[in-house]
């Protein structure tokens, strides 16, 4: 089968996230499976290196910027759908509207709404205009569309504005080596991974922090990610934290398994995929109850959910790390959940969805 995927990011891109991820991952699976796939994105932002996200077998085709790749795969689309017997659009609030083009050959998947992102990354008005006018907007056009998404908590957010999901298909998880077994002591480790913007809230990250650090004055914070509020955390230099930035992935793990818990403060997301990731780590995460977050962390199973607020976060981060034996048990269950979630699962359950649809036009290849 001929699979055209679209995502406004390059995998490569400095700015990547979950979404890219997640692609990416499936790209490869499907390609691996004999599939003829083709992934359209923008050029990588300064700094991103294609080489360091080899994804084998995918054919990549860049056109334009984050903020022009909209256009470019719309005029792609009008020239070159009939190339493809499935399109799959990766939606990050904004979406390409591929069903305009290719009808049900085409299937969304919605990773989260923006809500009150808006207004955190943008000013008035543009921040009221993006989420009473845009966004609304936007969703009422994929109201024909067949939308999937990744969380219930996007699901049930799609479903309050009119869209009901084919389905829900969580992102899978990496393997990894497995965990440091090293005890909490009097210097335990905690990381916060993640793009340095305020829709993530590094800052409130730092200040629970602080509070973790005045029950434990050796404790040491690792910041691993990059974004405009870098410079900004690493002019603060506050004790015990070290802002690593952009790392590779096998260094990001290497922190991961070396810490003791995972801080994840935030404002939304489509799917904790971090909390997972330090999961299968062994190691459990400390968030806000937010959408996604609840439902990659499973309050007092294997992580504890706050309401938001760095106070809150900073005290239950502290208690955790004071009681070894809580700790453990949560520890334990995350790993264990974590390998519930495969790649291939992902991949074949969203494969399903996408050969699901009607038959192609005869002028397209039938399905492999």
């Amino acid at each position: 089968m001929r699979i055209l995927i679209l995502n406004w990011k390059h995998p490569a891109d400095p700015a990547a996230g979950g979404a890219e991820r997640y692609v990416a991952r499936v790209a490869v699976n499907w390609a691996r499976l004999g599939h003829a796939i083709t992934l359209f994105v923008p050029r990588p932002g300064p700094g991103g290196d294609p080489r360091a996200t080899p994804m084998a077998g995918v054919r990549v085709v860049t056109r334009g910027t984050r903020s022009t790749v909209f256009g470019h795969a719309r005029r792609y689309l009008r020239r070159r759908g009939s190339d493809f017997d499935r399109v799959l659009e990766s939606v990050s609030t904004r979406p390409f509207f591929a069903h305009e083009l290719v009808g049900d050959r085409s299937l969304v998947l919605y990773y989260q709404l923006a809500g009150e992102v808006w207004g955190q990354e943008f000013r008035f008005p543009l921040s009221w205009l993006g989420r009473r006018v845009v966004e609304p907007h936007w969703l009422r056009r994929l109201a024909p569309a067949r939308v999937a998404t990744i969380s219930a908590s996007t699901a049930a957010d799609l479903r309050a504005r009119g869209i009901v999901p084919v389905a829900i298909v969580p992102p899978g998880v990496d393997e990894v080596g497995g965990a440091w077994d090293g005890e909490i002591g009097t210097s335990p480790r905690i990381a916060f991974v993640g793009r340095l913007v305020r829709t993530k809230r590094p800052l409130d990250a730092l200040s629970a922090f602080a509070t973790v650090r005045s029950a434990f004055p050796l404790a040491t914070l690792d910041v691993i990610g990059d974004g405009y509020l870098h410079r900004r955390l690493r002019a603060l230099r506050a004790p015990g934290v070290t802002v690593h930035g952009f790392v590779p992935e096998a260094a990001k793990v290497e922190l991961l398994r070396r810490a003791h818990l995972l801080l994840l403060p935030g404002t939304r997301e489509g799917w904790g995929i971090v909390a997972m990731e330090a999961a299968m780590c062994g190691r459990p995460t400390v968030g806000y109850d937010i959408p996604g977050v609840r439902d990659a962390v499973q309050d007092g199973v294997t992580g504890v959910l706050t309401e938001p607020g760095p106070r809150q976060l900073g005290n239950a981060a502290a208690a955790l790390l004071a009681d070894p034996a809580r700790w453990r048990q949560l520890a334990r269950a995350a790993a264990g959940r974590a390998r519930e979630f495969t790649w291939d699962h992902s991949a074949e359950r969203l494969l399903t969805l996408l050969t699901a649809a009607p038959a192609p036009p005869s002028h397209c290849s039938p399905a492999a």
